[in-house]
Formats: structure tokens, sequence, C-alpha cells
């Protein structure tokens, strides 16, 4: 009886956790992670060159993305990196492939003590790594998740079932790294 019993307990948290990440926080067809960021001790023009560190530092780690300063307001502790994180590749015949990219704003706001992590996804965008026949097609996030419905001229339905999910779970890697980041004392020993 108390096999029963757990084993019934254990699918349905499973079973709820499941529905909890088919939900995926789309707000509109876009995906959107907030997190905060408690520093104690340090003041908001510290924490907004942090901020601009620990950003440059991910950007210039990122290969095939195009990552780039978008806004940078010190008085208002704001930074905000524009650009498009690369996903992964998806190969259709022994030639060419898709390319696949998730379309981003990361936005720091930075307070005494605090700071704001937001990160937003609007779109996925798909390329033809062919340079003879060059294709790109930009898609919403609600349109490849949670299920596909894409209505469009190009053939990325494969690529897209087996990319487009994996998108939130890389933004989510990102927004936590950034939190590490921001919380960690910057090396003051040269």
């Amino acid at each position: 009886m108390k096999n029963i019993l757990f084993t019934l307990i254990v699918f349905f948290a499973f079973g709820m956790a499941g529905e909890a990440q088919s939900a995926l926080e789309l707000t509109n067809g876009t995906y959107e992670k907030k997190q905060v960021v408690t520093v104690e001790g340090v003041d908001a023009g510290k924490l907004y060159v942090r901020a601009l560190e620990v950003l440059s530092d991910w950007a210039g780690s990122q290969s095939k993305s195009k990552i780039g300063i978008d806004v940078q307001d010190k008085d208002e502790g704001m930074v905000v990196y524009k650009g498009r994180l690369e996903i992964g590749f998806h190969k259709v015949n022994f030639m060419a492939g898709w390319e696949i990219y998730g379309d981003f704003t990361i936005k720091i706001k930075c307070k005494d003590g605090k700071a704001q992590i937001t990160c937003i996804v609007p779109t996925a965008t798909f390329e033809w790594s062919s340079p003879q026949y060059p294709a790109i097609e930009t898609v919403s996030l609600g349109e490849l998740i949670p299920e596909y419905n894409y209505k469009g001229k190009m053939r990325i339905k494969k690529a897209a079932k087996n990319f487009g999910p994996q998108i939130p779970g890389k933004f989510d890697n990102v927004v936590a790294m950034l939190a590490t980041k921001m919380t960690q004392q910057p090396d003051n020993d040269f």
C-alpha cells in the first residue's frame, strides 16, 4: 500500500512539473525571464559597472552569436544588450542545414544592493547555411512553443520541433549565469 501511495505521489508530482514546464511563461508569444539578485554593501554605481563587465565577458564567449549594447545609462543604472544567441544547427543534407538563433533583449537594472536581470525572447531566426541559396525565416516563439503551428513558406518544421523547445532553457541558463556572476566579488588583487 505504501508503494502504491508513493508511486501515485511521484506520478502526480512529475505530472504537475510537466504542466508547469509546458506553460513556459510565454506572454503574447514572447518568453520572459526575470531574476532579482541581492548584493549586500554594493552601491548602484558599482553594480552598474559589474553588470557591464559581466555582459561583456558573456558576449565575448559566444562564438557565432551577434550581441551588442543597445542602451547604456549610468544615471538610471541600466544596461540593455540585444542580439541573437546561437541555439543549434539542424543538418538537412550533406551540404547545408538550418542555423537556429534566439533573438533576445537582456536588461540589467541596478539599485543599491540589488540588480534585476530581465531576458526577453520574442522570436527565433532560422538561417539556411548554404551561401548559394541564402534564406532567413524569423518566427514568433508562440508559433513554435508549446506546439509547432507556424504556417510559413520555408521548410523549418523539423528544425523548429527539435530546437524550438530548447530556447527557453538556454536563456534560463544565461540568466542564472549572469545572476551568479553579478553576486561574485571582483578580483582586486592586481
